[in-house]
């Protein structure tokens, strides 16, 4: 009997909201309701992901919905977003995300932004998450993304066409970000006759990269560059004075969005005799700027210096402050200039330059390139500074007259 009264209690409940659907598609209390639809919202500041809707719910559905809590596979049974391929539909890759329902909206964030130009498959279907509805299907999609212009070779580094036979490094400076995997088996050095030289580069565990992955730095194995050791004497110098090279980046080489280079970059340079001579600070010309303009502080030095630790290692202060400024280095990094964010002001001037700038094979300042020296720059954690004083020249007649 109790058994009687409960399965009638039942069916007199699903009647009820049988009923509570019927009146609610007829919205006698309202305006009519608009049909189910899906679509794909994407924020108008650009600065949130795009996501999926459902809307015309009716007010039955979305309490029936709403009413207990529903675990993440039971979502995904009613909306269901998976990433079109032309594999049949319950096989291909289901998109992960959060849901929520608000009001009569069914909203799908998902866990990772939707790919411009990628279609995606989406299906509202409430018999399969256990409630009586209409199943709607449809294909959503963004915009495809612009196509990345192709990344090329820039700049490499020294930028003369003559480097000494126990050049140190290279600098290799792309448009665009590079990817993650080692670049080194895309880069090639071609003798005279176009033969490759064998293994002229030094292999390392690290990459060497800036931050942004758009320069690479290429180090000569130091041991061929240096005479009279084992290496240099088993396979010879890397370089040799007097002939010609060329320098080959491959095309094959995949940058930050895993496609090949625009083109394969060549660089021939000649090799002239080794530098094996310290830095002396002492024949760098400084030609100082005059006080009250913005004018470039320039510093042209005797040889070509390394174009990455300049960037670093050499600078301005103003009574014992550091000058903010622009750097710009030209003529072949034989010249170092500086223009200040403010005008020059009369005070005590400095040339600072800090002990890891080197030249092209390495020399420091007062100290000739070492094999036991080869290590990376920055774990010289207090560098030796170097300064040199200078004067601002005077004002020029028409600043004078503007005081």
């Amino acid at each position: 009997m109790r058994f009687l009264r409960r399965s009638s209690l039942r069916s007199w409940a699903a009647a009820a909201l049988l009923v509570a659907a019927a009146c609610d598609r007829t919205n006698s209390n309202g305006p009519p309701n608009g049909p189910l639809q899906i679509h794909l919202v994407t924020p108008t500041d650009k600065r949130g992901s795009s996501y999926v809707e459902v809307t015309g719910l009716s007010s039955a559905l979305a309490r029936t919905i709403g009413r207990s809590a529903r675990s993440t596979e039971e979502w995904q049974r009613l909306l269901t977003v998976r990433v079109k391929t032309e594999a049949p539909s319950d096989t291909q890759p289901m998109v992960a995300g959060k849901y929520a329902l608000n009001d009569r909206t069914i909203r799908f964030a998902p866990l990772f932004p939707f790919d411009p130009g990628r279609q995606y498959d989406v299906t509202f279907d409430p018999a399969a998450g256990g409630v009586e509805g209409q199943k709607v299907t449809t294909t959503i999609a963004l915009p495809a993304s612009a196509p990345a212009p192709p990344t090329y070779v820039t700049h490499v580094y020294p930028s003369g066409d003559v480097v000494p036979e126990n050049q140190l490094r290279l600098y290799i400076h792309f448009s665009a970000p590079m990817g993650r995997r080692g670049g080194l088996e895309h880069v090639a050095l071609l003798d005279d006759r176009g033969r490759e030289v064998e293994d002229p580069f030094l292999p390392l565990d690290a990459e060497f990269w800036n931050d942004d992955r758009t320069r690479y730095t290429v180090f000569f194995d130091p041991g061929r560059q240096k005479r009279g050791i084992l290496p240099n004497r088993q396979m010879g110098p890397s370089l040799v004075a007097g002939r010609t090279y060329t320098l080959v980046v491959r095309r094959e080489w995949l940058d930050g969005n895993s496609n090949p280079l625009r083109e394969t970059f060549t660089r021939r340079f000649r090799v002239g005799p080794p530098d094996q001579q310290p830095l002396n600070q002492k024949q760098w010309r400084i030609a100082p700027p005059a006080e009250g303009t913005r004018d470039p502080l320039t510093v042209t030095f005797p040889e070509a210096l390394d174009h990455g630790l300049l960037l670093r290692a050499v600078g301005v202060r103003y009574d014992g402050r550091p000058v903010v400024g622009t750097l710009r280095i030209d003529a072949n990094e034989t010249r170092w200039a500086l223009t200040p964010r403010d005008p020059w002001t009369p005070g005590r001037y400095e040339l600072v330059a800090l002990s890891f700038l080197e030249d092209l094979a390495g020399n420091r300042i007062g100290r000739a390139f070492e094999i036991d020296a080869f290590d990376r720059v920055d774990k010289d954690t207090e560098p030796e500074a170097f300064t040199i004083p200078f004067a601002l020249a005077a004002a020029p007649q028409q600043a004078v007259r503007q005081r």
